[in-house]
């Protein structure tokens, strides 16, 4: 199996996604984490599960609560801690192309 290589502006460009910053140093640490995850992340794919029937059981519909309407906080106050916002709405990074 081939390891995937991360380079500095990947971990740069994830960073930025996310709105975090770190120094060059931090930035260097995270690529053999990111490589390794990436590592696993091949293992998984690779797994013969043979002829397994998957089944998703994220969650049962028997257990889900009832849908119950009710008061929420004022939406000034919600958006309080935003760092943008705009017509009242949360403003985020453009995430895809």
């Amino acid at each position: 199996m081939s390891k995937t290589k991360i380079t500095i502006d990947e971990v740069k460009r994830l960073a930025g996604l996310s709105a975090l910053e770190f120094s060059d140093e931090e930035l260097k640490a995270f690529i053999p984490e990111f490589e390794q995850i990436l590592e696993l992340v091949d293992e998984v794919k690779n797994c013969d599960i043979g002829d397994s029937k998957l089944e998703y059981t994220s969650h049962k519909l028997s257990d889900c609560r009832e849908d119950v309407a009710k008061e929420s906080l004022p939406q000034e106050e919600i958006l309080l801690n935003s760092p943008k916002t705009k017509k009242g709405s949360f403003c985020v990074p453009k995430m895809l192309d």
